[in-house]
């Protein structure tokens, strides 16, 4: 039997100890108890058999209860406000004794019973409620401890549970916890006590003893309609309305009981005799039943106030009236007597027109049989025509023996009343209006506007319509709909603010097979730039939307009074729910058949894409009526955001009011949405003012306690936390809660606030995969002392695998400084033994160890898991068939379970407490405010990089992921450098593509002219096949190194979009690397063509001056001049052709950090928060990290508020004189010095990549590396480790900023290296320029002979010789280095070395060196050995070089003496560089000729090698020169010989050979020991 409010079986008993005599039920239980065995304690814990011995004692002792007693002793005169604190355990016999007794003692010495002894129970009556318990037991405990304790009212032992509930709602005075009181106790499906008399205090007298005494003056019966604010504020078409009343003749013949035995309401919740101090002249509400409601009248309808309410709720619902009353009512003649015409017409005077239709009036003669009512139902039915009344007879079933006939009477007497009261109700409409007319009709028959002898229509319209606030919103909502966007138009700043998350979450289609990183860079970049368009234009539509007629409707139902204001929310959250449930069930059925559809194969496409697009418009219609009350917040919350923004002043005045009205919602303990909207995002700065204004204490050592529930959905997750807290949380079947909410209480146990997190169903199929889980499940475990991870049946690997990956995400984040508690709540478990659950999760905590063992972490670092910390929990509701129907109720076992496991909840949490506090007090939970702050830069972290740690489902398959990464790292180096086969079909990419483009280099150098565009198209065209076939072979070949099943096919995909990256990195380097050869090409050429032209022009101009055969300076160099201007133009189109502008160098940088995150996010540490990111972010206008201000790295990097709390603790400390000015200026150099670390670090890359004059993955890698490892754990170790506040680093940001700034600095690095690359071609240029112009002027000018010639062609030549120079020293290094490094003793054998070295040698100064550093000491004697031996070396390499050089321009010499002594034939060629007549034609040659020469007496002549290198270098090293005549080719010759001697004999070249020394690595660098995977190896560095 469900164990439900109501039963009031407390007898009538005197008040007063001489009242009661030696017969009093008090001295009878005694005697009871005093000679049986055990008594006491059946009497205490047994409520059935002290409720039968009082009911047998007191049916033949019947005594009036003392109303005025119980409202002195229960109640009380005085109602102090004060907050009431959780329970975590029922009160007892013994606990009630205790306590009844104190404020017995209590009331001794001072004022007798001022506050009312429901106040010192309150919380417990309180928890009863929270817990779906109802009073009958604590009644019984209440009655016992009464009867046991002589010195206790006696008033205790009357008592009901409807007297204590009204007890309860009498002592406090807030309205709208009383509102919710009622509605919790209507949850039991109880009769709630509608009207009930109210005590007038007198003033305070004086008793005989002096002390002060309240007494109840009067009563006066009052309704309380607004109890009813949440079931009956919207009106419900159809309701019945029932009225049970009687006349005195029936007082005491059970109307009640009759109720209860036609199954019209639970006998066990019916206010029977013996009834309690409150049951005369009052009203019980049955409202089990939605449509169908009951109201049982006690009392007679004399009084006025209880007339007056009976009247109001007839004619508010047009009420069926069941008349009880006896044969004894009626004249002999049939006629009915005085008091039932009067009760008759009562109900019948103000019910007009529409009323009449609907309701009626049902005579019940009681006690009568139909046999023994048959002869007087003609003359009664006559008597009562007038009021269309219809009569039954009622047998008094108590003479019935059995059972079974009883109940057949019942089910009779119960057909027969509902047929009539619907044959009322035929053909009407009627229904319950809203409760708004309730108050008025109220009010109108209390101030007599209403009288029975003038009869109207009362002036508050009744009926079904809505109250004056349903009204006008409907009428908005109506209005609303028939727009476009139902949604945009009640909210369109929450509308625009849905679709800028939803555009900062589109990543865009996904790309194509086969689209290159490139490629798809660009596409992102467009696709990035379409999006910030639309956001712009978005930001810009918010700014200038105007407020909605919904949001303005919404703040002036705000502005009234308090109370109002509060239950005008309430209001609108009923009528939004009325006004939407007709609109939304047909879609949601709809949903469910085109889901149906959709799951069975269609027949043809068209049929499958028609009922898609239908699908997809239905559930656009479902988000469009995807509000409720919150959102109407929401919306206020933005355009309180965007009004303080604009005038980045205070609060608007206008918006206060809404702020006190939320704050005096939330300190109630009502539901406010943290995460909101799709997708989710945080609730802003309007609810963090309402959350400051609480008045949570800032500075509060203790804090708040945070508990928080996550499970699976449709799990009753929120129904568990309002039975453990009475949060209020909706529920429903299916996704009732959306994001997060909480519910905050200001007094837990021990006077600590509470606040209690509900968040969304994880795992469900409609759920937004994996990353979504992980998100809600780490945002209430990183915020969240306590977490209960709440399941229906048994422990699931599923969970288990959702906790690693939380693990995981901790790990790497480390948002929290606390390990929260997790607790799991096993729910529905019918065999409750703890032992097969906790073995299961032992294993679970093992299983966790081990993954925190792989992550490099305790797990109680992490989070605390006790190996039994699972609680088992039955079925929170039974439910039975009574009379056809199905009755449910909760379980008393489930109420007495979660009571324990409250207890438990706060009893981990104080111990968690207690242990933290050794460490100090934790910032983020020390107010609300700090909580909501924390709590934003939680989400925000995980919001920005949850998706790179949590979209794994495991942590095996992110195991898995790095094995992957691992294999296709092994395939891309197989497929970049070969097998390690000198077989050219085992060749790699780079061996392949470098063959390729050295034979388009020879291709481009040889003497046949070829075509340089064609040339270039051909080799892209080549390079591009060889790429192609690469990737090809390389993703054969991860497939087959990566053929293992335990690769899940999704990740092989992953891993295979990936490996193409470093080919097409290679493929673009050798690309530009052939560009450069093309460049070099195309200048050597362009020369060339120069001189033709210049040529050209030369002759042209001769044969057109005919009188000159030379040009004047000046026209010499304005002809330059004019050339030289048109080869500049063409030289810099060239230029700009092969330098990288910003957005080429941008890519470039995004690839090769992007494929570096790729590869590095398998490693351990903190590069699993690496992310990708587009070359747009390098393009943003946000400022660099080192140009931000310290308030600007306070707020991104830190935990928000940590800085005031530093300041705050500061001040402190100053003021007592316990901090010094030292440690002041570390706390506040803290970000400067960070700043300063960070800086040097990107200094150094930078530095490094000028040094390289390339950026290649492996260096990104290395600078990716050193910032997470490195540079972070110095920012988080040792310098937050010199503050000492507790100070953190939002991580993911910092490392994600510190990512960003090594992109910047790394574009900044190559845009340098191409600004130095331009510099160095346009320095080149110009130096050519200047060599061109002297060598052209020299050739045209007419003073100019063949000395002046031969002079400049040696220093030309002279130049290019140079250049070979270089190369002989740098490889006169190299072979140094060689040859050094293998003289070079074994490092293996180092120590022993130094040991012999200092110990063995006594050098005692070696010897402290050793001792003080091994290391440097090692090194500097091996840097000593390698210095002597470079010494040794360089100079015998150097005198080769010299020998090899000198032979070279002495070989020069003999080659040119001897083409002068060559003869050749005379020709006619004029000489255009000379005036006619100078010189001999037939002696005239041209310096092509002596080139020639050069070249085919290198190839000729048969030396010995050196000798034939040095031709062969003097053929290549030929200087670029116009092909200008010779005069006279001995003077020439010998000009050209002494030019030639006087370079070789002079101090230049070994002056230049000493410098190359020395600027060359190997020779002037040094070698450093260093340990590398555990072996000694030398390491040259310049």
């Amino acid at each position: 039997m469900s164990p439900y409010e109501g039963d009031s079986d407390v007898v009538e008993s005197p008040t007063s100890k001489a009242c009661r005599g030696c017969f009093s039920v008090t001295a009878v239980t005694n005697s009871i108890l005093s000679k049986v065995p055990h008594a006491r304690l059946l009497a205490t814990r047994d409520f059935h058999f002290r409720r039968d011995f009082r009911d047998f004692w007191r049916r033949d002792h019947p005594i009036e209860a003392s109303f005025s007693s119980f409202c002195e002793v229960m109640v009380g005169c005085r109602q102090p406000e004060q907050s009431q604190q959780m329970c975590l355990e029922e009160l007892s016999f013994d606990g009630l004794q205790g306590l009844l007794s104190d404020s017995n003692e209590d009331s001794v010495n001072g004022p007798v019973m001022t506050t009312g002894l429901t106040v010192c129970m309150q919380p417990y009556l309180e928890d009863l409620l929270v817990r779906r318990q109802g009073f009958r037991g604590f009644v019984e405990i209440l009655a016992s401890v009464a009867d046991a304790d002589e010195n206790l009212p006696q008033i205790l032992s009357e008592v009901t549970a409807k007297d204590l509930f009204i007890a309860l709602l009498l002592v406090n005075p807030n309205r709208l916890k009383r509102v919710r009181l009622a509605t919790d106790y209507m949850t039991l499906k109880a009769p709630l006590p509608l009207v009930f008399r109210h005590p007038e205090w007198a003033k305070e007298a004086k008793d005989m003893a002096g002390s002060s005494v309240s007494s109840v003056s009067k009563a006066k019966a009052q309704a309380e309609f607004d109890l009813l604010q949440d079931i009956a504020c919207v009106p419900r078409e159809g309701r019945t309305l029932i009225l049970s009343l009687g006349t005195e003749h029936v007082t005491g013949c059970g109307k009640t009981t009759l109720l209860g035995a036609m199954g019209l309401a639970t006998p066990e919740d019916l206010d029977v005799r013996p009834s309690g101090p409150m049951h005369n002249l009052s009203c019980d509400l049955f409202c089990a039943d939605p449509d169908l409601w009951l109201l049982d009248v006690h009392g007679s309808m004399d009084d006025d106030d209880l007339r007056n309410a009976v009247l109001a709720f007839n004619l508010w619902g047009s009420a069926v009236a069941l008349v009880h009353c006896a044969t004894s009512d009626f004249h002999s003649t049939g006629l009915p007597r005085k008091e039932l015409v009067g009760l008759l017409n009562d109900l019948g005077s103000h019910l007009t027109g529409r009323q009449l239709r609907g309701s009626g009036v049902i005579i019940l003669i009681r006690d009568s049989s139909e046999e023994s009512f048959a002869a007087k139902r003609p003359a009664i039915e006559s008597g009562l025509s007038q009021w269309a009344a219809l009569v039954f007879a009622v047998e008094d079933c108590r003479n019935f023996r059995s059972a079974a006939r009883r109940a057949t009477a019942m089910d009779k007497l119960r057909v027969r009343l509902e047929d009539s009261w619907k044959t009322f109700r035929k053909d009407s409409s009627c229904g319950t209006s809203c409760l708004e007319d309730l108050r008025k009709i109220h009010q109108l028959i209390s101030e007599g506007q209403l009288r029975k002898e003038a009869p109207a229509t009362p002036k508050a319209s009744v009926g079904t319509s809505a109250s004056s606030l349903g009204k006008k919103l409907i009428q908005l909502l109506d209005r609303a709909l028939k727009t476009p966007s139902l949604y945009e138009t009640l909210f369109p700043l929450s509308a625009i603010k849905r679709r800028l998350r939803s555009l900062c979450h589109d990543s865009g289609a996904a790309p194509k097979a086969g689209t290159s990183k490139a490629e798809q860079l660009r596409l992102e970049e467009e696709l990035v730039k379409t999006r910030a368009a639309k956001m712009k234009k978005l930001n810009e539509d918010f700014q200038e939307a105007s407020k909605s007629e919904a949001l303005e409707f919404f703040q002036s139902c705000l502005s009234s009074e308090n109370f109002q204001a509060l239950s005008a929310l309430s209001e609108i959250g009923h009528y939004l729910d009325a006004w939407k449930s007709p609109l939304s069930k047909p879609l949601l059925t709809r949903q469910r058949e085109l889901i149906d559809i959709l799951a069975v194969a269609s027949e043809t496409a068209q049929e499958e894409t028609k009922a898609q697009g239908e699908l997809n418009e239905v559930m656009n219609q479902l988000a469009e009526l995807d509000f409720s009350a919150d959102t109407f917040w929401t919306e206020l919350e933005l355009l309180a955001t965007r009004e303080s923004q604009k005038s980045k002043d205070a609060m608007d005045p206008k918006f206060g009011r809404a702020a006190a009205c939320w704050a005096s919602l939330l300190v109630s303990g009502h539901p406010f949405q943290v995460l909101h909207s799709r997708p989710l995002q945080m609730a802003g700065g309007f609810l963090r003012s309402v959350l400051a204004s609480i008045g949570a204490p800032s500075v509060n050592l203790s804090g708040i306690y945070v508990v928080s529930v996550i499970g699976a959905q449709s799990s009753a997750k929120s129904t568990l936390l309002n039975f453990l807290f009475g949060s209020g949380f909706a529920v429903s079947s299916g996704r009732c809660t959306r994001g997060l909410y909480a519910s905050y209480f200001s007094s837990g146990p021990k006077g600590r606030p509470v606040l209690v997190l509900d968040s969304e169903g994880l795992l469900s199929l409609g759920s937004e995969g994996s990353t979504f889980d992980g998100q809600i499940a780490m945002m209430c475990m990183t915020c969240s002392h306590l977490v209960l991870v709440n399941n229906k049946g048994e422990l699931s690997r599923q969970l288990q695998d959702l906790l690693e990956i939380c693990l995981f995400a901790m790990k790497h984040l480390r948002l929290s400084r606390i390990q929260p508690r997790l607790v799991f709540v096993l729910r529905d478990q019918h065999d409750r033994s703890r032992s097969v659950h906790e073995d299961m999760l032992k294993q679970m905590k093992n299983n966790l160890e081990d993954a925190a063992k792989t992550l490099g972490s305790p797990l109680q670092d992490l989070i605390l898991l006790d190996g039994t910390a699972v609680f088992l929990l039955p079925s929170a509701m039974s439910s039975e068939l009574r009379q056809g129907k199905e009755v449910c109720w909760t379980s008393e076992l489930f109420a007495k379970e979660v009571l324990k496991l409250r207890s438990d909840v706060f009893r981990w949490l104080e111990e968690d407490c207690r242990h933290r506090e050794t460490r100090g007090p934790v910032p983020e939970f020390s107010s609300l405010v700090s909580w909501f702050d924390y709590a934003t830069t939680v989400w925000e972290t995980l919001d920005q990089f949850g998706q790179q740690l949590l979209h794994c489902r495991t942590i095996h398959e992110i195991e898995q992921r790095r094995e992957l990464a691992d294999v296709a790292k092994n395939a891309v180096r197989e497929a970049l450098d070969g097998a390690g086969s000198a077989d050219a079909g085992h060749a790699g990419f780079h061996e392949r593509a470098r063959q390729l483009v050295d034979s388009f280099v020879n291709r481009i150098h040889n003497p046949t002219r070829f075509d340089l565009e064609t040339t270039d198209l051909e080799l892209s065209r080549a390079l591009a096949y060889l790429r192609d076939e690469f990737v090809a072979r390389l993703e054969e070949l991860f497939q087959q190194k990566a053929s293992s099943p335990r690769f899940s096919t999704t990740a092989k995909e992953q891993a295979r979009q990936q490996i193409r990256t470093p080919i097409e990195w290679a493929f673009e380097n050798h690309l530009y690397t052939w560009k450069l050869h093309l460049k070099k090409a195309s200048d050597e050429r362009a020369m060339h063509e120069l001189w033709i032209h210049f040529t050209g022009v030369l002759n042209r101009h001769l044969e057109t001056s005919g009188h000159r055969s030379c040009l004047s300076e000046e026209e010499s160099r304005e002809l330059f001049d004019s050339e030289w201007k048109m080869y500049e133009a063409s030289f810099l189109e060239r230029l700009k052709g092969l330098t990288k502008d910003w957005q080429t160098l941008a890519h470039e940088v995004t690839l090769l950090f992007n494929h570096a995150v790729a590869k590095l996010h398998h490693e351990t540490g903190a590069l699993a928060l690496l992310k990708e990111a587009g070359p747009q972010q390098l393009a943003s206008d946000g400022r660099p990290l080192l140009q931000q201000s310290n308030e600007e790295w306070e707020e991104h990097f830190f935990h928000i508020g940590w800085w005031g709390a530093m300041k705050h603790g500061l001040a402190l400390l100053q003021a007592g004189g316990n901090l010094s000015l030292d440690s002041t200026s570390s706390v506040h150099g803290i970000i400067p010095r960070m700043r300063q670390n960070v800086q040097h670090g990107l200094q150094q890359l930078k530095s490094e990549i000028h040094a390289r004059g390339v950026l290649d993955e492996a260096t990104a890698a290395d600078a990716l590396r050193h910032v997470a490892n490195v540079m972070l754990n110095d920012l988080e170790s040792r310098l937050l480790s010199d503050c000492h506040s507790g100070v953190t680093l939002k991580r993911a940001q910092i490392l994600h900023a510190l990512h960003m700034a090594l992109r910047s600095i790394s574009l900044e690095a190559l845009e340098d290296i191409e600004t130095e690359k331009q510099k160095k071609a346009m320095d080149d240029l110009l130096a050519q320029k200047a060599l061109v112009e002297e060598h052209f002027l020299l050739i045209v000018q007419a003073n100019k002979g063949d000395v002046e010639r031969a002079t400049n062609f040696a220093t030309l030549y002279h130049r290019s010789l140079s250049s070979w120079l270089d190369h002989e020293v740098t490889q006169l290094a190299a072979d140094v280095r060689s040859q050094v490094l293998q003289q070079m003793p074994d490092p293996q054998k180092s120590v022993e070395m130094a040991f012999q070295m200092s110990f063995g040698s006594r050098n005692w100064s070696d010897v402290l060196e050793y001792v003080l550093d091994t290391n440097a000491y090692l090194e500097k004697q091996f840097l000593q050995i390698f210095h002597q031996q470079k010494r040794s070396f360089v100079g015998a390499a150097r005198s080769r070089v010299e020998k090899r050089i000198f032979s070279a321009y002495h070989l020069l010499q003999d080659v040119v003496g001897q083409w002068a002594r060559k003869e050749v034939y005379p020709t006619e060629k004029v000489d255009i560089t000379k005036p006619q007549g100078e010189g001999s034609s037939t002696n005239r040659r041209s310096i092509k000729e002596l080139k020639d020469f050069i070249s085919i007496h290198a190839e000729h002549v048969p030396t010995n090698a050196d000798i034939a290198e040095a031709h062969r270098q003097l053929a290549e090293r030929l200087p670029a020169t116009a092909d200008f005549h010779i005069a006279d080719p001995k003077l020439f010759a010998e000009t050209l010989q002494a030019r030639i001697s006087d370079f070789a004999d002079s101090r230049e070249i070994p002056k230049r050979l000493s410098e190359q020394l020395q600027k060359a690595p190997a020779c002037c660098g040094s070698a450093v020991l260093v340990l590398r995977n555990g072996q000694m190896s030398w390491f040259q560095f310049e």
